[in-house]
């Protein structure tokens, strides 16, 4: 919501918005000019000519019923931004995993070559202007958010889609219909690149590490960089990624797939990765003592196989320390239904610590992380979140504070008070 608001606020209209949770967003906003109310109430739209909403607005908020009552136009959220970005040329991607990667590194790439999109993201990006927003011209990049059915009327001029897995699917009628929207969105995109190696849907051209156009053959890991060696249309190719993980060398090969397919030159395109760094709260280096070798890793990670691949990833980088996990599982439904998921990649940590859920919006139903503790030997439930700020960081260790909603504050607070009291602060990592 807060890169709409940034682009309709620089087309120069005149924009307001309603939150109760002062973040650094509302602040940045605040910052740019843009009103920002900390509670709903019916005078916070008396002037609007449109109201913008998201699925978590109840039919009984204030401003909701107020603006319906008044005749004043209501749109949610992806239909206003389906508004925006159709008026560019468009690169969207969209998938379970590693959109807002896969997105940065395409918009990161496109600007190394000269290229000036506008760019519109669900994290924040140091390559961005305005951490999550770009002003650009003639073209569009942009992550396609898949947790709500819409996405599939969106008509980019090329897609990616990184994965497909069943997630999100209490926003669906069932299995079929998720599946159904993914394949109208590429019915509906111009060129389609898919993960060959699902065997789900067939894009124009597709990438994978077994089958695939684009192939990953080879990487090897030097620290927090890799060297990829790839398999393209035009023969072997090796080329420096210069942040870790299997998984990145994917997406990478994603975007050199759509790229290289649309007409950039090959060569080109590999070059330009050369300074790419992860957007925020992926695998995000906050803090490093160098000298008892503590490392504190925040990330985004909150479905089974994205905390696998960041347990991985931080085996690979870490491969002689031990590897603490601070997780905070994200929505009561997510967490019911992988839950088994849940318990078999949380055991790849030395140290296990698992907080209550993270609702975003959703009725408890009953569910609770103490369940799931309690039959993961050895992993320690935090019912009050606030007291890993008083964790006991250990020797020749990396702490992963993992989770989509608030555990990043209790890391950010944890860091600040080491920062204070030890002073070996380092801001390493992507």
């Amino acid at each position: 919501m807060s890169a709409q608001a940034m682009h309709e606020h620089f087309q120069g209209n005149i924009v307001s918005g309603s939150d109760p949770y002062n973040s650094e967003r509302t602040r940045y906003l605040e910052a740019l000019g843009i009103k920002i109310y900390n509670s709903h109430r019916e005078e916070n739209v008396e002037d609007a000519e449109e109201v913008v909403i998201t699925p978590a607005i109840s039919k009984d908020n204030p401003e909701y019923v107020f603006a319906q009552k008044r005749g004043i136009p209501i749109i949610y959220r992806i239909d206003h931004f389906r508004r925006i970005v159709g008026q560019f040329r468009g690169f969207a991607v969209t998938g379970t995993d590693g959109k807002s990667t896969t997105t940065s590194m395409l918009a990161s790439v496109l600007i190394n070559m000269n290229e000036d999109p506008y760019v519109f993201l669900g994290a924040l990006h140091s390559k961005l202007e305005h951490g999550n927003y770009r002003k650009g011209s003639e073209l569009v990049v942009y992550e396609l958010d898949e947790s709500q059915p819409g996405f599939e009327l969106f008509q980019p001029e090329g897609l990616i889609i990184t994965n497909v897995r069943e997630d999100h699917l209490e926003n669906y009628e069932s299995v079929d219909h998720y599946y159904a929207c993914f394949q109208r969105l590429i019915e509906n995109s111009k060129f389609v690149v898919t993960f060959a190696d699902e065997k789900k849907f067939k894009g124009n051209v597709m990438f994978g590490v077994y089958s695939g156009d684009f192939r990953l053959i080879k990487r090897v890991q030097h620290g927090f960089a890799q060297k990829v060696q790839i398999y393209t249309p035009w023969g072997e190719r090796e080329f420096m990624l210069p942040v870790p993980g299997y998984h990145n060398a994917l997406n990478a090969l994603a975007v050199i797939a759509l790229l290289s397919s649309k007409g950039y030159d090959l060569d080109k395109v590999l070059h330009a990765f050369k300074d790419f760094t992860l957007p925020g709260r992926r695998f995000n280096v906050s803090y490093e003592d160098f000298e008892k070798n503590i490392t504190i890793v925040d990330d985004y990670a909150h479905t089974a196989d994205e905390i696998e691949v960041l347990l991985k990833t931080a085996r690979e980088v870490y491969n002689d320390r031990r590897i603490v996990i601070v997780f905070q599982p994200h929505r009561y439904t997510r967490f019911k239904r992988e839950a088994d998921r849940f318990k078999r990649v949380l055991l790849m940590a030395d140290e296990i610590y698992i907080t209550e859920v993270y609702g975003a919006f959703e009725t408890k139903n009953g569910v609770t992380a103490r369940k799931i503790v309690d039959e993961i030997t050895g992993a320690i439930f935090v019912p009050d979140k606030t007291m890993l700020k008083m964790l006991d960081l250990k020797e020749n260790s990396v702490y992963l504070f993992v989770g989509a909603g608030d555990i990043y504050d209790v890391s950010k607070e944890l860091v600040q008070a080491l920062k204070q009291k030890h002073g070996t602060y380092n801001s390493v990592g992507s």
